[in-house]
């Protein structure tokens, strides 16, 4: 039972937890479009692939699968989750399972804006958020938000193009000059969570929730966090996941500002910090394995310790390419 993990970039750490013994998972195959991708040289094969832009980017992702007996693909960057949805009968019919959300909800999380529409209107709690700078121009004359905000792509993904903006002077240039139409957010004063969650793929249920508050974060990645339980904030993260068509691996973002949780965003994919929860028990890639095996994943949501610290730190591998 072999597994492809797709544009595998930095996550060494992950391809190393597929590779344990105890996963039930066979070989690991890695690909990437960089030949200076590390994470590839951790895997038990790897293949420079074409750029996912490629006309040819499937059908040489499913050339492989054919020749390494793949029997589940992982995709870990953004772009690529809706690219392996939109094919998801083409590696079916190849018998690969994609580990995978819905098409519909992964459009939907990639566009933050959609995203916090969705949150409101499920009666979900969300940072004030509008779309362009006439629109926020609407909100602050009309004293639903004030400065100051954040501002992102509402199309980004991870740290690009995010910013803290406290005057409306900036905010009008910067809106101005953006290639990119901006996602401004009422600035979130207090304190960030992420959460690792693994969706079971037969039963649609949420069975490993992993709760970490960030002590530091690093180009859009939690360098320091500590694991923490609160019932309130497990209750928030299944009434939000129960609005949503997830399956496997998902990365949930929430603020806690003057005792209130909000949710900011959902990525349905491995998240940079998952390191910290499977170091805390949380083992997704033994979830997926049972899932690639027909297997139902019982719950095991509550099982790990508060107060386990995460510190992430710089490594290195060399090579002779």
């Amino acid at each position: 039972m072999n597994i492809l993990i797709a544009s595998c970039g930095t996550r060494n750490k992950l391809i190393q937890y597929f590779k344990e013994q105890n996963n039930g998972i066979g070989k690991v195959i890695g690909t990437d479009c960089s030949i200076y991708a590390p994470a590839l040289y951790e895997a038990d094969s790897h293949y420079i692939v074409p750029r996912m832009d490629a006309p040819d980017y499937l059908e040489s992702l499913l050339t492989i699968c054919q020749k390494e007996h793949i029997s589940a693909i992982l995709p870990l960057q953004e772009d690529e989750l809706f690219l392996t949805a939109s094919n998801k009968a083409q590696y079916q019919a190849a018998g690969v399972m994609p580990i995978i959300s819905s098409q519909d909800t992964i459009e939907l999380c990639r566009d933050k804006y959609a995203f916090y529409q969705h949150l409101r209107q499920h009666g979900l709690p969300a940072l004030v958020s509008a779309k362009g700078f006439e629109e926020f121009k609407g909100f602050y004359e009309a004293g639903e938000i004030s400065f100051p905000v954040f501002i992102k792509p509402v199309r980004g993904c991870g740290s690009i193009g995010i910013q803290k903006v406290e005057h409306m002077e900036l905010l009008s240039v910067l809106c101005q000059y953006s290639k990119e139409e901006m996602l401004i957010q009422q600035y979130a004063d207090g304190e960030e969570y992420g959460a690792d969650i693994y969706i079971d793929l037969f039963s649609h249920e949420p069975v490993s929730i992993f709760v970490k508050k960030k002590l530091r974060m690093r180009a859009g990645e939690t360098e320091k966090s500590i694991s923490v339980k609160d019932d309130a904030l497990f209750s928030l993260i299944k009434k939000t996941l129960a609005s949503l068509s997830l399956s496997g691996p998902v990365d949930m973002d929430i603020f806690r500002v003057d005792g209130k949780y909000y949710i900011s965003e959902i990525n349905p994919r491995f998240g940079g910090g998952y390191p910290h929860a499977h170091a805390c028990g949380a083992n997704f890639p033994a979830l997926i394995a049972n899932n690639i095996m027909g297997k139902e994943n019982a719950d095991t949501t509550y099982n790990y310790e508060e107060g386990i610290c995460m510190l992430k730190y710089t490594d290195l591998i060399t090579l002779n390419l």
